[in-house]
């Protein structure tokens, strides 16, 4: 084992809601020790910016209270539109001397004085790049945001060891083991979706759209006259029903804008991948919404590439050996924090940077 590395709780937190999930372990084997999902009264979060930290710290500690003797540390996501990821290439340097160089550059990169940010970093495979140069994925946050979640989680009661991107987190669990692809991950959630270009298991480019499937009721009930529960029931029934001209009238829009965002992505990435690095031919959905009937298939006519919902149990699991307490249905909605809760599980404490 290594230093430090033990379990934490994997908590995604939204404006709306909260996630969480630990793993166990049984007989050698990765299991799930516990899992749930809890709302948030509305306001005490909006756009991903606390607005009542003890509010906020209430409904956590009294939501995981019960696991708290046994599991007192946390992984937490941070909002994915209120941070800076950038690709950055530079001159290689030894790795005691990354993060300096670093702090140098990174005002030509984030809209902030470095002063006024926390920031992570990776440092990309060599790949085809030429050897005097390195390539360094850059994360960076607002210390004010940052430092609201953690009195949230320490008002609550537990330890935050590590705060991490959503869409990297998703990567996590959404990307087969060792694969050396670049993907795309389109995580569809009730109010946006969120792309992001995977390779080696690090995310180099995300964007955002504010569409998801609560636009999509909205499309259907507007369009069709019907209730929102019908909506709802219309959306997960038949999906993006091609024998229905009024279904696909309604839904083209909102789609377009899904297709438009994807199609972005892989041409970015077309213009912007070395020499030697793959393109993308496979993409992988995953959150609460990835469900809508048609939708890979829509997706993978209008791009170009396999789109496949993520398999996340496979990825995760020995699936011969232990069937998870949890319907793979729901595994979509809770991506991010299997993510997160893989990051205590693997390889933790040991290079947290906040």
């Amino acid at each position: 084992m290594k230093p430090f590395s033990f379990p934490a709780i994997g908590v995604d937190i939204s404006d709306e809601s909260f996630k969480y999930m630990r793993f166990g372990m049984e007989q050698g084997r990765r299991t799930i020790a516990f899992f749930g999902d809890h709302d948030l009264p509305s306001g005490l979060i909006e756009a991903g910016e606390i607005q009542d930290v003890a509010g906020v710290a209430k409904v956590i500690k009294e939501v995981l209270h019960p696991y708290h003797h046994h599991t007192p540390y946390l992984t937490c996501s941070l909002p994915e539109e209120k941070g800076f990821l950038r690709l950055v290439r530079m001159q290689k340097l030894p790795a005691s001397e990354v993060r300096q160089a670093l702090e140098f550059q990174l005002e030509e990169h984030v809209p902030y004085p470095p002063g006024d940010l926390y920031f992570d970093y990776q440092v990309l495979p060599q790949g085809s790049i030429p050897k005097a140069d390195m390539q360094v994925v850059v994360t960076a946050y607002p210390k004010a945001l940052i430092e609201s979640y953690i009195q949230v989680f320490e008002q609550a009661g537990f330890i935050p060891v590590v705060f991490e991107l959503e869409s990297q987190a998703v990567a996590r669990a959404v990307s087969p083991r060792g694969s050396a692809e670049a993907i795309l991950v389109g995580d569809i959630g009730r109010t946006r979706t969120t792309f992001s270009i995977v390779y080696h298991g690090n995310v180099l480019f995300t964007s955002t759209v504010k569409m998801g499937g609560r636009d999509l009721d909205a499309t259907l009930r507007d369009s069709l006259h019907v209730t929102e529960a019908q909506a709802r029931e219309i959306k997960i029934g038949r999906g993006i029903d091609f024998s229905s001209e009024e279904i696909i009238k309604s839904m083209s829009p909102a789609l377009a804008v899904l297709k438009a965002e994807a199609e972005r992505q892989i041409h970015f990435w077309e213009r912007r991948r070395e020499e030697g690095e793959p393109a993308i031919t496979t993409a992988y959905l995953c959150g609460g919404d990835a469900h809508l009937k048609g939708l890979p298939e829509f997706l993978s006519r209008d791009l170009g590439v396999a789109v496949t919902r993520a398999k996340i149990w496979e990825n995760l699991f020995d699936l011969t050996h232990y069937v998870p307490p949890m319907r793979a249905h729901a595994t979509m909605r809770y991506a991010t924090a299997f993510g997160l809760a893989m990051r205590g599980d693997d390889d933790l404490f040991s290079d947290i940077h906040i």
